[in-house]
C-alpha cells in the first residue's frame, strides 16, 4: 500500500473522530441549555404562582393595577398582617398578670422568684395586683437566689405574698385608699411623703393593667425575710 493510501486513511479517521466529538459537544451544550431554560421557566411559574396567590388576596377594583402599583400593595398588605401578628401576640402576653412578667423584661428578678414559688399559679388564675420590685430594689437582698435553695419554700412564698393583693385595680385606685391588705392578711399604710409609699417602700408611678390582674411598680421590697449567711 503506497505512502499516499495510508496517509489518506489516517485524515479519513482524524475527520471521522473530530466529527463525533464535535457532535457530542453540541448534543452536550444542547442539553445544558434545555435544563437552564427548564429551571428558569420553572422558577418564573413559581414567582408567577406567589404573585398571582397573593393578587387573589386584593379587592377586585385593585386588581387592574400595574406592576408595580400590585407589588406595593402586596408589600402594604404583608406588613399589615405582621403588624397584625405583634397585636396578637401583645394581647396574648396580657391576658394575665403572671403571663405579661413571664413574657417581659421589666421586673426579672422578681419574676424569676415568683414563677418558682407556689403562689405562681395564684398569679396566674387570679384577679390579682402584683407590686413587682425592680431589680434594684433586691440591692438590701444580695443573696435573694438562697430564696430557691431547697427548704427556703415557704420563705419564698411568705416573699412574694407580702407583694400581692388579691384584688385587681389601677394605679389611681390603690393610692386612693389609706391601705391595703396583702396576700399573707397583713394590712399596710399608704403614706406621702416623698412620694407614695407602701409599707415604706415607694410605690413607681402607673400600672400595668391586663385581661387578669395588674402590676404596680415598686422601687423597694414591701417585705423581706432574714436569709442565713
Amino acid at each position: 500500500m503506497s505512502t499516499t493510501t495510508h496517509y489518506s486513511i489516517y485524515l479519513y479517521n482524524m475527520i471521522k473522530h473530530l466529527t463525533i466529538l464535535l457532535s457530542l459537544s453540541v448534543v452536550a451544550l444542547l442539553s445544558c441549555n434545555s435544563s437552564d431554560s427548564s429551571d428558569n421557566t420553572d422558577q418564573t411559574q413559581t414567582t408567577t404562582a406567589a404573585e398571582n396567590s397573593e393578587d387573589s388576596g386584593l379587592p377586585n377594583g385593585l386588581k387592574n393595577l400595574t406592576e408595580a402599583e400590585k407589588r406595593g400593595m402586596r408589600l402594604l398588605k404583608r406588613r399589615q398582617e405582621a403588624k397584625n401578628n405583634d397585636s396578637r401576640a401583645t394581647e396574648n402576653n396580657m391576658s394575665s398578670a403572671y403571663k405579661y412578667l413571664t413574657t417581659s423584661d421589666d421586673y426579672p428578678i422578681f419574676t424569676s422568684l415568683m414563677s418558682k414559688s407556689n403562689l405562681a399559679k395564684h398569679i396566674h388564675n387570679g384577679d390579682v395586683t402584683v407590686l413587682a420590685p425592680v431589680d434594684k430594689a433586691f440591692d438590701v437582698l444580695p443573696n435573694f437566689k438562697d430564696l430557691l435553695r431547697p427548704g427556703n419554700e415557704e420563705l419564698l412564698d411568705e416573699f412574694i405574698s407580702y407583694h400581692i393583693i388579691d384584688i385587681s385595680m389601677e394605679y389611681k385606685a390603690f393610692t386612693d385608699e389609706r391601705s391595703w391588705r396583702v396576700h399573707t392578711g397583713e394590712s399596710f399604710d399608704l403614706t406621702n411623703e416623698g412620694g407614695i409609699n407602701f409599707n415604706g417602700a415607694h410605690v413607681r408611678s402607673g400600672s400595668i393593667n391586663t385581661k387578669m390582674g395588674s402590676i404596680i411598680g415598686m422601687d423597694d421590697l414591701v417585705y423581706y425575710p432574714k436569709l442565713a449567711k
